[in-house]
């Protein structure tokens, strides 16, 4: 699996293809380039590489461990990764014997050095390496909360320009270490906004001139830098899963391990490539699930989304608008894999992440908690045996211990506009101030 650090140049070594027509393109050099340029249904591109066997690269920190698998032009010092266990505390306690836990977060003891205490820092560290050096521009990036601190914290390190959009009601969760001027501005969205309103506001600030999308799912570097929580898992135990748990949003880092999965598989070299999905939201705000249950490729209608997004236990899993049933979305992810999807509630979130902090010794973020909560339930309606190998993707995680034993504080806006100045008349006025702003 090791392999020796390659001297070509990063960039060169992937072209991007589409699943539909199964076209393939070089990367822009200017922009990231996010959807096949043929006339046909949208569809996610995917990175294919010239190396077809997975290698690790020890030389590299992080995820660039994995570069040969990463759409990047660059490879970054000190770059954090996952860090993957055996559970001796947790597995035993919900009855399986190969549970393995991905943990992204703030944990010294297990290694685990990610400072935003998410996942989205590994898609953060993964997109910022596929721009290109000398990035004449701010990319242009909307969340509800997780991915927002994650990559305000990685643009800021790396030097890369960014304009950060997120709804008001998400500004609890943007804490961090450091507060101090960057090249990054931040835009909240008040009044009833919602995720799905803070990727509309990015969609439009995106077409200013020296303003350029991140892309969100339709970015193969962001589902890569998910999809490293697999390799992880892989490296640290030989094989392909048999099941793979995580709470979903948008659905995106799902996507990603399935990609993951499918390039593993073609190596040869990782066992069958069996391994289920087992996905989960809030119960209160489940789309997603409702369409899965129903064999619907299309989500129904949500004439209370926002409301019902509001409501939520975990707010980073209410998205109005995820890439299901695209091709290459979660929907095909789904079907191929044979998985399944969970509703938890609140209560059952809480008690999941109690469990979690008294089996192992640290808190999760309400995400996790969810995912944990749904793996409880497969395991007692057997869907998952005893020695089945099991990883739950714990995306985020220490956050509680972190601000606790360092020094955070909120990050302050360059700018906050409301749901209603951007919806009526004064929306291109509006627009021109977050213009200015964060030029």
């Amino acid at each position: 699996m090791e392999a020796p650090l390659k001297k070509q140049p990063f960039g060169k070594h992937y072209k991007l293809s589409c699943p539909i027509c199964g076209s393939r393109f070089a990367d822009s050099p200017d922009a990231f380039l996010l959807s096949c340029p043929e006339p046909h249904a949208p569809a996610l591109l995917r990175a294919v590489f010239d190396e077809p066997r997975f290698s690790v690269q020890s030389e590299n920190g992080g995820v660039f461990r994995y570069a040969p698998w990463l759409p990047i032009r660059r490879v970054f010092d000190s770059a954090g990764g996952p860090v993957v266990f055996h559970s001796e505390g947790l597995g035993p306690a919900i009855g399986l014997e190969e549970l393995y836990i991905v943990f992204s977060g703030f944990w010294p003891e297990k290694g685990a050095a990610l400072e935003t205490c998410s996942f989205k820092e590994l898609e953060a560290e993964v997109v910022c390496a596929r721009a290109s050096p000398n990035w004449n521009g701010s990319v242009v990036v909307a969340s509800a909360g997780n991915t927002a601190r994650a990559f305000h914290a990685i643009c800021a390190h790396r030097g890369v320009p960014a304009t950060i959009v997120v709804p008001h009601s998400a500004l609890p969760l943007l804490w961090a270490r450091d507060t101090g001027d960057s090249v990054v501005r931040l835009v909240t969205l008040t009044g009833a906004a919602d995720y799905a309103d803070a990727i509309e506001l990015g969609n439009a600030i995106a077409g200013l001139p020296g303003f350029y999308p991140e892309g969100g799912a339709r970015n193969a570097a962001r589902r890569d830098g998910m999809g490293t929580v697999l390799l992880a898992a892989v490296e640290a135990t030989g094989r392909i899963p048999d099941h793979y748990i995580q709470a979903v949003g948008s659905g995106t880092g799902a996507i990603a391990v399935w990609e993951m999965m499918q390039r593993l598989a073609a190596d040869g070299r990782y066992g069958e490539p069996v391994m289920r999905l087992h996905l989960s939201q809030n119960d209160s705000f489940s789309p997603m699930t409702d369409a899965w249950d129903a064999g619907s490729r299309s989500l129904a209608p949500l004439p209370h989304g926002r409301e019902e997004a509001a409501a939520v236990y975990a707010p980073v899993l209410a998205n109005r608008a995820p890439p299901y049933a695209v091709t290459g979305g979660l929907f095909d992810a789904l079907a191929d894999t044979r998985g399944y999807m969970y509703r938890v509630a609140a209560e059952e979130a809480r008690a999941a992440g109690r469990l979690f902090e008294r089996c192992e010794g640290i808190d999760i973020d309400p995400a996790a908690q969810v995912a944990l909560a749904s793996l409880r339930e497969a395991v007692a309606l057997g869907r998952i045996a005893r020695q089945d190998r099991v990883v739950l993707n714990v995306t985020g995680g220490g956050g509680v211990r972190l601000r606790r034993e360092r020094r955070s504080a909120i990050l302050k806006p360059a700018l906050s506009v409301s749901l209603e100045d951007i919806s009526g008349p004064a929306r291109e006025t509006v627009i021109e101030r977050i213009r200015e702003a964060c030029s």
